[in-house]
């Protein structure tokens, strides 16, 4: 191991006036020290300085490194590390730029600390907040740079790379740049001079030069084929290269303030020397790889190397390169090619298998966390860990938990590749496991709720619910209470809805009362904390056994009542509804006679007769309190439903079409006044409520019908022998001031009417007509008939007699009452 430092001062030759070097205070033992290596490396000194650089770095032939540093006063140092010096350590060539330590009187300086650390000390001209900054003013130039540099340790015939700038200090900061982005191996490697006037001479990689400098970037040969040219003076450079994910994730964490922190020691594997993983990872509170980051003299930087090296050697570095939450969370402003290629560098780490558990529990993490863009991105990644855990679980012969995948951005292609490939196994070993005690069953089905899907269930899974179901309708037994610890233990929502949907397979009462001991038993509070996840039938059964009870104690309408505010639109709507609430609270018997009018109010008669209930509700029609609307309604649409006995639909269809006579949607006419009486005959006896409602609708009917049409249909015969209210409501009619004076008005010019009133209400004592009757008619020929007499001339009295006659009745009867009546009022 050798590290010469030569001094010169530039000279001048006096023959021909070129320059020289000049050993710098040469004495007699010195010179006798260069006859011979001395004098060969001042040759090599000589030709880099006549290239006019200010700092340069370059290899020897023999693998030994010069760096060289022309400085004021028309000074020049070097020094020269033998090939089998070790270095440069943590400290950066370039980092000696202007440094102090090229002093004459530095000499001492170097010391011990100048063996460790090889290099004049350097002065922090180049820590990571002046990178940064500079960085970030050329923030579209520090990619394309950096993927030059990468190029030159990847290509052996690598071009150099030409960084044309208006000063030698700004092709400093990219040396320094370059530098800090590389791995601390490949430093030592990296040779540059700052600047020249002579750049075909140059032989380093990196070379600046200024703008006026003598060299042809308007040449296509130069600029594509020869040199990497980098112009920050705006002229012509080299075409843009591609795509370099290492150079583009580097530039992005300069430009964002958070440069990297390349590993220290020896470099990469030869096949992948910059990989993104290391890059990405960084190295937890080291220094190195910076040059200027705090160590600001010789023994700060051998003490970050040694700390290193302690490190190396206890082993605590051997997770090094694995990154950390903070590292990975980065990635989240990654995009486009530079994420890619990183989800990339991570997935081919997973799959080759070089990822320790922590990185891989990092990497499980960053996956979880991401959505969108860069979710649909790391599904490769996503899939590379799912398969490693899954490699993981073949060699230890169990089956995997799939519901840990979940989060996990796979996509529906793997999740159905996942469930294809693991479903039959996992119910296999779940109806396996069906023969051991319940209580047993929560590991085998997790695993296959992980990977069934819900509309599939195989023959394992669906004996599983139904034993499960059946369990819990038999509190009194101890897999009860088994079954609701598994259930619990799983904490899956939608297995717990499948379990309870299970128990409204072939719903019965029986079940309806199991539900109610399953309630008030010892799992009745896990039932009810499980209510929002239980289908309907089960949350309203549970609902009305537990107000069955005190404090509530509800039967009947108040149940019925209480139990649709539970249903999604707080009420009745459907007829599968009607018939669950008529079951869990009327069971098979009718309700109470004083509620039925209430239950078909609130379930309306339509959704009664379709859910054919109309039965157990027509005790309404048959006795009502009242004869109103409202039951008129209800028995136009019970006589549709086909469950009804012969007599409750004959009673419900009186009662309509009584109604309909009145209101004029059914026309009197000898059939339907034949039906009316023939309804009549079949209901009779009738509810005294009922009978005065048909009645007086029906003398309603009579009254405002044309009498001709009441003849027509024989519409006396009801009136001969119809009964009080028939009879009063007919004869109110007509006895209202309103109508009498309206028959007033009108008859006289309507013989023909007058007539039918006459032959309706004149007298007649043949068997059938009742004495109600004789007395309704006698008074209303005199009260309704007689005071339009007063108002006919013997014209219009011909009239009526002629119809009378044409009709076959009576005219002489009809002359003796006219008579009668005239005689009377004199």
């Amino acid at each position: 191991m050798a590290i010469r430092r030569l001094s010169y001062r530039l000279g001048q030759e006096p023959d021909t006036g070129t320059l020289c070097l000049v050993p710098a205070g040469a004495g007699a033992q010195e010179e006798h020290q260069l006859d011979a290596e001395g004098a060969e490396l001042s040759d090599v000194v000589e030709r880099l300085i006549g290239a006019e650089s200010e700092l340069s770095y370059s290899l020897l032939p023999d693998g030994g490194r010069l760096l060289c540093a022309a400085l004021p006063g028309r000074r020049v140092e070097a020094l020269h590390l033998s090939a089998d010096t070790p270095g440069p350590g943590p400290v950066w060539p370039i980092d000696t730029w202007r440094s102090a330590a090229w002093e004459p009187d530095a000499g001492e300086r170097l010391g011990a600390g100048f063996v460790e650390s090889e290099l004049p000390v350097p002065e922090a001209h180049f820590d990571r907040e002046v990178l940064v900054e500079f960085a970030r003013g050329r923030a579209e130039r520090v990619a394309p740079f950096l993927a030059d540099v990468r190029r030159l340790f990847e290509d052996p015939a690598g071009r150099q790379i030409v960084l044309v700038e208006e000063d030698s200090e700004s092709v400093a900061r990219w040396v320094a740049l370059a530098c800090a982005s590389l791995p601390e191996a490949y430093v030592p490697a990296l040779t540059f001079t700052t600047w020249t006037t002579d750049p075909y001479r140059a032989p380093q990689q990196i070379i600046g030069i200024g703008p006026d400098t003598e060299f042809d970037r308007t040449d296509d040969a130069t600029v594509e084929y020869l040199y990497r040219v980098h112009d920050a003076t705006g002229g012509p450079e080299s075409p843009p290269a591609e795509f370099d994910a290492w150079a583009q994730l580097t530039a992005e964490r300069w430009l964002a303030g958070n440069p990297p922190r390349p590993a220290p020691g020896a470099a990469g594997r030869a096949e992948d020397p910059f990989a993104l993983i290391p890059l990405i990872a960084g190295v937890a509170g080291g220094t190195g790889g910076t040059g200027g980051t705090g160590a600001t003299g010789a023994a700060g930087a051998a003490g970050a190397t040694g700390a290193r090296r302690g490190e190396a050697a206890s082993g605590e570095g051997a997770a090094a390169g694995a990154p950390s939450g903070a590292d990975l969370a980065d990635l989240a402003g990654l995009s486009g090619d530079s994420l890619r290629a990183v989800i990339d560098a991570f997935t081919q780490s997973v799959t080759r298998g070089e990822s320790d558990p922590r990185t891989l529990g990092e990497l499980d993490r960053l996956c979880r966390g991401l959505d969108g863009a860069h979710a649909l991105a790391a599904r490769p990644l996503a899939l590379a860990l799912v398969r490693h855990r899954l490699d993981a679980c073949r060699s230890r012969g169990v089956l995997p938990d799939l519901a840990s995948f979940e989060g996990l951005p796979l996509g529906q292609d793997a999740w159905r590749r996942l469930r294809e490939e693991y479903s039959g196994r996992a119910d296999d070993a779940l109806r396996a496991r069906l023969r051991d005690p319940v209580d047993t069953w929560t590991e085998p089905l997790r695993l296959v709720l992980a990977v069934v899907a819900d509309a599939s269930p195989g023959p394992g899974l669906a004996k599983a619910m139904d034993r499960l179901a059946d369990a819990l309708l038999h509190p009194e037994r101890s897999d009860c209470a088994k079954a609701v610890r598994v259930l619990t233990e799983l904490d899956n929502t939608a297995f717990t809805r499948r379990v309870l949907r299970r128990i409204l397979v072939d719903f019965n009462e029986r079940k309806l009362d199991r539900l109610r001991d399953l309630t008030n038993s010892g799992q009745g509070a896990w039932l009810r904390s499980h209510l929002d996840d239980a289908p309907l039938t089960v949350r309203l059964a549970v609902a009305a056994a537990h107000w069955n009870g005190p404090p509530d104690h509800l039967r009947g309408a108040r149940l019925f009542e209480r139990l649709t505010e539970l249903l999604p639109t707080g009420r009745v709507e459907d007829v599968a509804t009607l018939k669950l609430l008529w079951r869990i609270v009327w069971r098979n018997t009718p309700p109470d006679r004083s509620e039925q009018p209430w239950v078909a109010r609130t379930c309306t008669p339509r959704l009664i007769v379709a859910a054919g209930l109309g039965r157990r509700i027509i005790g309404w029609v048959r006795e009502p309190d009242r004869c109103d609307t409202e039951l008129v309604e209800f028995a136009r649409t019970m006589r549709a439903d086909g469950q009804l006995g012969a007599g409750d639909r004959d009673t419900a269809e009186l009662l309509v079409m009584a109604q309909d006579l009145v209101d004029g949607r059914l026309r009197l006419s000898r059939l339907s006044v034949d039906r009316l009486r023939e309804l009549g005959r079949k209901v009779t006896p009738l509810n005294v409520v009922l009978r005065q409602g048909i009645d007086e609708r029906v003398g309603r009917a009579l009254a405002a019908a044309n009498p001709l049409d009441v003849c027509e249909a024989h519409g006396l015969e009801i009136l001969v022998a119809a009964g009080p209210h028939l009879l009063n409501t007919y004869r109110a009619q007509f006895l209202d001031e309103r109508q009498c004076e309206r028959l007033v008005r009108e008859l006289p010019g309507k013989p023909a009417e007058l007539a039918a009133y006459y032959h309706l209400w004149r007298p007649r004592k043949r068997h059938g007509v009742t004495p109600e009757w004789r007395t309704v008619a006698e008074e209303l020929l005199d009260h309704a008939l007689a005071p339009v007499l007063v108002h006919l001339d013997h014209h219009h009295l011909g009239h009526v007699a002629t119809v009378l006659q044409r009709e076959g009745k009576d005219v002489q009867e009809w002359t003796a009452w006219r008579h009668r009546v005239t005689q009377g009022r004199h």
